[in-house]
C-alpha cells in the first residue's frame, strides 16, 4: 500500500509488514548504518509489537500504550486491501490482533501479551487507538507532547520493524531522526543515522523533555532507504502528528465502556428501574473514572438514561461488582459496589464494600460502608443483595472462593453481611462446602425462591459433560434460616443437554405467586443465514424445588447473547418480574458505545417479544 507525501505529491512506502516481512525498526547510529541502535532490556516498555492477522497474511506494526487499555498507532496498520489508510471502521479489527507490551527483547517472557477488541480511527490522519482486552497495570503509559515538532528538531524513534540485516529482529531498535518540515496532520524528517522501515508504522516518535520522553508523532511512511531488502537511497519518511489530539485521545481514554447492570425501585414509585455502572477509564491525570446511568420506568417505558454518578476521585470500574438493594428499608433501592482496593503493606488482600444511597432523584456519593481487616480478596468473590433475615433491609452475600483442601475437594463459602441501616456488619460465614463444590463453575443469584419472606441463594452450576456427550447444569438452593444459609439441594439437573456456559441467570417472581423463580438467557448459536439466535428459559419454582425449564422466547431477528446484559424487575408494576437486557448494539465513529434497552414483558406463563427503550451512547 503506497500513500502519498502531504508535502511533495511523492509516492513514499507505507510501513506495516507482511507475514514473511514481520516486525521492527531500522533506525541506526552512523556507526552501525541503518540496523538502529537496540534498545536496553526494560526501557520504553510503552512500545507495543502488534501483530495483525494470522498465517501468511499476518503482518506487524508497533505502537504506544497511552492508557492502561489503549494503544496509539497508525490506522493504515488495520485498513484493508485497496482500501484509504484511515479512517478503518469503528469496532472489533477484521483480522485477529494481539499487542505485545513491555517485551523489548521479543524472545523474553517479560511485559504482556493482549488481545486488541476495538479499533477507534481519527478521520483526517493515519491514527488510531486500539483498546486491550485486558488493561495493563504494571507498565506506565507515555505521556503526549503538547507542542507540534519544529523544523530541525531531534526525536528518537522506535519501532519493532526491520532492520538493514534482519527480515524479522527480535528486538526493539531507535535511532534519530531529524524534524525537516511540520504540517497541519503531519511530520517531515529526514534520516539522521537511521531509517524507518516495514514493521515501524505507529511506532512513536519521541522528544526528550525534561528528562522524560514525550509521544510527538507515530511513524506513517518511509521511503526504507537501507531497510532488508530495499535498494532505495532516499531517507526521508511522514509521521502523522499526535500532539494536537491530546482531547481526542483523553475523550477515547474516557468512553463509557464495559457496563454492570442491575435492577431496583430507585425512586420509590414501585416501578423498578435499571442502573448502569460505566467504566471511563483514566483521565488525563492517571486516576480511574466511572459512571452510573439510571433508566427510570413510567410503567410502560423507560426515560432516556441520567447520570446519577460520576467519580470524582479515582474510581476503577475494572475493580468494581455491582448489585442493588433496599439496605437501609427506606422503600427505595440503592446500589452498592465490591471493590478491588488491593494489597495491604503485610500482603493482605483488601476488599471494600462502597454504597450509593438513593435519595429518589439521584444516588449519594459513594460511603464505605465495610473494609475487610482480614485478608479478603476481592478476585475470589462473587456478590448478591437480599434481605436474608427477614428484617427489611437487604444485605449482601459474597460467595467466596476458598480453593482447594488437602485432599482435592473444591471449597466454596458464602459470607453474609447484614444491614444495620447505616452500613454492614462484618461477615459472619453463613455456609461451607463438605463436599467438592468448585466456585469457578458457580453462578450464584438471589431471590425469595420458597415464599417464607427471607431470600435465599441459589447457584447455577456447571455439571460438566455426561458420558453421551451432553453438557450437565444444575441449580443448587440455599435456604436461609434467618441466621445463615442451609445445606444446598438439588433444585434442577438438566436432562437434555444444557450448557452452563452458554447461561447467564437471573432471578424474579415472574408468574406472581410470591415464590422467585429463576429465568436463563441462552446462547443458541448462530442460524444458517448468520443470524445470532437467543433463547430465554424459564425455571419456575413451587417452593421446593425448580421445575423443567420452558422456552418462553426465541429471537427471530439477529439478537447476540454475547453482548446481552440481562437483570430481572417487575418494571410495569404489575405484581410480575420482567427481564430486562442491556445490549450493545454498535459503535460511534469516535469509538463511543452505542447501547440499546430492551425489555421482555412477563405474561405469567410466558414472555411478550422483546420492546425496544432506548438505543444511543451515554455521555
Amino acid at each position: 500500500m503506497n500513500i502519498q507525501s502531504s508535502r511533495r505529491g511523492q509516492r513514499i512506502v507505507a510501513l506495516a509488514a507482511t507475514a514473511t516481512a514481520a516486525a521492527a525498526l531500522t533506525l541506526s547510529s552512523p556507526a552501525q548504518a541503518v540496523v538502529g541502535d537496540a534498545v536496553p532490556n526494560g526501557s520504553h516498555a510503552f512500545t507495543a509489537k502488534l501483530d495483525i492477522g494470522e498465517g501468511e497474511a499476518k503482518r506487524s506494526c508497533t505502537g504506544s500504550l497511552v492508557d492502561a487499555q489503549w494503544i496509539l498507532t497508525a490506522s493504515s496498520c488495520f485498513a484493508a486491501a485497496g482500501q484509504p489508510s484511515f479512517p478503518v471502521p469503528a469496532g472489533a479489527p477484521a483480522l485477529k490482533t494481539t499487542a505485545t507490551i513491555g517485551r523489548t527483547d521479543l524472545t523474553s517472557t517479560a511485559g504482556k501479551v493482549v488481545e486488541v477488541t476495538e479499533l477507534v480511527s481519527r478521520t483526517d490522519r493515519d491514527l488510531v487507538m486500539a483498546k486491550l482486552a485486558q488493561p495493563v497495570t504494571d507498565i506506565a503509559p507515555v505521556l503526549l507532547a503538547d507542542s507540534a515538532p519544529v523544523a530541525g528538531e531531534s526525536l528518537q524513534a522506535l519501532g519493532y520493524g526491520r532492520t538493514a540485516t534482519s527480515w524479522v529482529p527480535d528486538r526493539l531498535h531507535a535511532g534519530t531522526f531529524a524534524v525537516s518540515a511540520t504540517g497541519a496532520t503531519t511530520v517531515a524528517v529526514t534520516r539522521d543515522g537511521g531509517a524507518i522501515c516495514k514493521g515501524d508504522a505507529g511506532g512513536p516518535a519521541l522528544r526528550e523533555q525534561g528528562g522524560k520522553f514525550l509521544l510527538a508523532a507515530v511513524h506513517s511512511a518511509s521511503w526504507q532507504a537501507g531497510c532488508f531488502g530495499s535498494d532505495e537511497t532516499r531517507g526521508g519518511a511522514v509521521e502523522t502528528r499526535t500532539d494536537d489530539v491530546v482531547d481526542w485521545v483523553t475523550q477515547v481514554r474516557g468512553l463509557p465502556k464495559d457496563p454492570q447492570v442491575a435492577s431496583g425501585d430507585f425512586n420509590g414509585d414501585g416501578k423498578e428501574d435499571i442502573a448502569a455502572f460505566y467504566n471511563n477509564g483514566t483521565g488525563p491525570d492517571g486516576k480511574h473514572r466511572s459512571s452510573v446511568f439510571a433508566f427510570y420506568s413510567d410503567g410502560t417505558g423507560f426515560a432516556e438514561p441520567k447520570r446519577v454518578w460520576a467519580s470524582t476521585g479515582s474510581f476503577s470500574g475494572a475493580a468494581s461488582k455491582l448489585t442493588s438493594g433496599d439496605y437501609n428499608g427506606d422503600g427505595k433501592d440503592d446500589l452498592a459496589v465490591l471493590y478491588n482496593s488491593g494489597k495491604a503493606a503485610d500482603g493482605k488482600y483488601v476488599t471494600t464494600v462502597f454504597t450509593y444511597t438513593s435519595n429518589g432523584t439521584g444516588f449519594a456519593a459513594p460511603k464505605q460502608s465495610w473494609v475487610s481487616s482480614g485478608s479478603f480478596d476481592w478476585s475470589k468473590s462473587k456478590p448478591v443483595s437480599g434481605d436474608f433475615n427477614g428484617d427489611g433491609k437487604d444485605d449482601l452475600a459474597v460467595f467466596y472462593n476458598g480453593g482447594q483442601a488437602n485432599d482435592g475437594k473444591f471449597v466454596s463459602l458464602t459470607f453474609t453481611f447484614t444491614s444495620n441501616g447505616t452500613a454492614f456488619n462484618n461477615p459472619t460465614t453463613s455456609w461451607t462446602s463438605t463436599g467438592s463444590f468448585d466456585w469457578d463453575k458457580s453462578k450464584p443469584v438471589s431471590g425469595d425462591f420458597n415464599g417464607d419472606g427471607k431470600d435465599d441463594l441459589a447457584v447455577f452450576y456447571n455439571g460438566g459433560q455426561a458420558n453421551d456427550g451432553k453438557f450437565v447444569s444444575l441449580t443448587f438452593t440455599f435456604t436461609s434460616n434467618g441466621t445463615a444459609f442451609n445445606n444446598p439441594t438439588t433444585s434442577w439437573t438438566s436432562t437434555g443437554s444444557f450448557t452452563w456456559d452458554k447461561s447467564k441467570p437471573v432471578s424474579g417472581d415472574s408468574n406472581g405467586d410470591g415464590k422467585d423463580d429463576l429465568a436463563v438467557l441462552y446462547d443458541s448459536g448462530q442460524a444458517a443465514d448468520g443470524k445470532h439466535v437467543s433463547t430465554l428459559f424459564a425455571f419456575t419454582s413451587n417452593g421446593t424445588a425448580f421445575a423443567a425449564p420452558k422456552q418462553t422466547w426465541t429471537s427471530t431477528g439477529s439478537f447476540n447473547w454475547n453482548v446481552s446484559l440481562p437483570t430481572s424487575g417487575d418494571y410495569n408494576n404489575d405484581g410480575k418480574d420482567d427481564l430486562g437486557v442491556l445490549y450493545e448494539g454498535s459503535t460511534s465513529a469516535d469509538g463511543r458505545r452505542l447501547d440499546s434497552l430492551f425489555t421482555f414483558t412477563s405474561t405469567a406463563t410466558g414472555t411478550k417479544a422483546p420492546v425496544l427503550h432506548w438505543s444511543g451512547g451515554v455521555v
